[in-house]
């Protein structure tokens, strides 16, 4: 996205201006990640018709499909393959193209009060330019015990997560055809333990975000329930109780106004970080208004209803009007979805969620007397279908289009395609965006990452260090040299290390290729109840040259050294060109 093109319409929001007129002179040159909405479709369809009732904690121990040690068949509780297609998924050259070696996994394991471990996973992608920052994308994978009986939660279970998996895969795509890589770090996580009480993202909030400069989290989305929004209608007719208009979709960001789910200190640290939160809820509001441009274009601003009693019937869709009134970015005021730990921290972020409760926004049957035209909804607490036995992909198509989309082995309605291409069409916008994730120039240099566990250690306890989404773009393999903050050193991709003292450490990385290329990178460690506040270090985490010479002497010296049988100038010109790829000073 171009930045003259944003801050153009970002100011016109900003102003309180309707930006319509400033997006149709600059989207449709736009050049954009773009979702592959077929691919979504047949993955939500594969994974919620396969891996059934997916209540977490009660699948086995995570990552052992051993039934002796407690794992069960896929059809009676699918969660441990659920995890296994997923991570499956994100690692595929099919779906990832050539970042597919770059997608590093990992899990991140807790306690409720389940019978086994429940995992917040993650893969991650780091970022060339800015590593130390962070944009995240997750959708829940668990169903709702006792009450997702025979079914694999379509709608509100398997809808956001994969979601998410698309939107990777439209960047990687993205990034790939450019010739570029993410400027900050990308993940995309599981919330897990979702519906048992907001226990993964509670769990991510908590635990996995470090305190220092670096890590910081520039952008939460949650990828929520979703299919049963603008623009399908009602089981794809106006003939029913609910009314002659779309489903609601619910853009729930961090609030600007209206912070009663929060609390004071939820509000305070909003308050914090205003400036972010403000740019944000703009640039969302942009982006959902670009999509509508966009699609509407792409579509010639209309919808078929696919019910047979429309008889073809086509209706006007994705008009400039719809967004304040079906579509809407508003204060997140329902309390009850992943993005709230992060947004309580002061994170910006949203949670996207389609028809979710028995209200008449989102609930065709909540004041009718009558049965819902066609399908007979009366008297269900909720006509969604989520938390019921109904929640699979036949419920989900005839809610959205009024026909089965083709069944089990369909291609899906149309209606129900677009429900979820609108979404993922203006959060890829946003993660596209210069000040999110983004895109630079691609190098073959590494480039360099790691996290720490626990993030807030006891003196004398242990803390693992991972650098294993660091990228190697040559091939060859990385060599890792430590300098954890307090005179004393390690290597290895994965090393652990006790510190004796409560304070702050800056802890760094080098990792060198196998042509002797460096990068590096650094974290802010806090130990105990350290004093004072960390130093006062880049929060792009990025190593200079003059630090990796110091923790590696000689490194720079070496780039500069001409061997003797190539003396002379095309000599000097390579030294020179390894010596101009090394990170500027911070």
């Amino acid at each position: 996205m171009g930045t003259r093109r944003a801050t153009r319409i970002l100011a016109l929001v900003g102003a309180g201006i309707a930006p319509f007129a400033a997006i149709q002179s600059a989207s449709a040159a736009t050049d954009q990640p773009r979702p592959d909405t077929q691919y979504v479709y047949n993955t939500i369809n594969f994974m919620s018709s396969n891996y059934l009732m997916r209540y977490s904690g009660a699948d086995g121990p995570p990552g052992d499909l051993a039934p002796q040690d407690g794992n069960l068949p896929p059809n009676v509780n699918g969660w441990q393959e659920f995890y296994q297609y997923w991570r499956q998924q994100m690692s595929s050259p099919s779906v990832m193209g050539n970042f597919a070696p770059f997608v590093h996994y990992d899990d991140h394991l807790f306690k409720t009060l389940a019978p086994y471990n429940s995992d917040a996973a993650t893969v991650t992608i780091p970022g060339s330019v800015c590593p130390g920052q962070v944009a995240l994308v997750a959708g829940h994978p668990d169903s709702t015990p006792g009450l997702n009986t025979g079914n694999g939660s379509t709608y509100d279970d398997t809808s956001g997560v994969v979601m998410g998996i698309g939107e990777l895969g439209a960047l990687t795509r993205w990034w790939e055809a450019s010739e570029t890589w993410p400027t900050r770090t990308i993940k995309v996580g599981l919330f897990d333990a979702e519906e048992t009480g907001l226990n993964g993202s509670a769990y991510y909030a908590s635990n996995l975000i470090p305190p220092g400069p670096q890590g910081k989290y520039v952008l939460v989305a949650n990828m929520d329930q979703n299919g049963l929004e603008y623009p399908a209608y009602p089981a794809g007719t106006t003939q029913t109780t609910f009314g002659p208009h779309p489903w609601y979709t619910n853009i729930n960001s961090t609030p600007i106004k209206d912070f009663s789910i929060y609390g004071a200190s939820g509000e305070a640290n909003i308050k914090k970080n205003w400036a972010a939160v403000l740019h944000f809820r703009a640039a969302l509001a942009q982006e959902v208004a670009i999509a509508f441009h966009d699609l509407g274009v792409k579509y010639k601003f209309s919808l078929p209803l696919e019910n047979p009693i429309e008889n073809g019937r086509v209706v006007s869709a994705y008009q400039p009007g719809d967004i304040a009134k079906l579509s809407p970015v508003q204060d997140d005021t329902l309390g009850r979805t992943d993005q709230v730990p992060f947004i309580a921290l002061g994170i910006p972020g949203f949670g996207v969620v389609g028809a979710y409760d028995s209200n008449s926004q989102d609930n065709p049957t909540a004041t009718a007397p009558g049965p819902f035209t066609p399908l007979g909804a009366s008297g269900i607490p909720q006509i969604a279908g989520y938390d019921t036995p109904r929640d699979n992909i036949i419920h989900y198509n005839l809610m959205t289009s009024g026909t089965d989309g083709g069944g089990f082995s369909g291609l899906g309605s149309i209606a129900v395609k677009r429900a979820l291409e609108l979404p993922m069409t203006w959060t890829l916008g946003l993660l596209a965006r210069p000040e999110y994730v983004g895109r630079s120039s691609r190098s073959d240099d590494p480039i360099a990452y790691f996290e720490s566990s626990p993030e807030n250690p006891a003196p004398g306890n242990s803390v693992s260090f991972n650098a294993g989404a660091s990228a190697d773009l040559a091939g060859g393999g990385l060599t890792y040299t430590w300098d954890f903050g307090d005179g004393t050193r390690g290597s290895g991709a994965t090393p652990s290390h006790a510190y004796a003292h409560a304070r702050w450490y800056d802890a760094k990385l080098v990792v060198t290729d196998s042509r002797g290329e460096q990068s590096g990178y650094r974290v802010s460690v806090k130990v105990g109840n350290a004093a004072g506040s960390p130093a006062n270090t880049n929060s792009c985490g990025k190593l200079s040259a003059s630090e990796i010479d110091a923790m590696i002497p000689g490194a720079n010296a070496a780039a500069f050294a001409i061997p003797t049988p190539l003396v002379g100038f095309a000599a000097m010109a390579l030294a020179l060109r390894r010596r101009r790829r090394r990170a500027p000073a911070s």
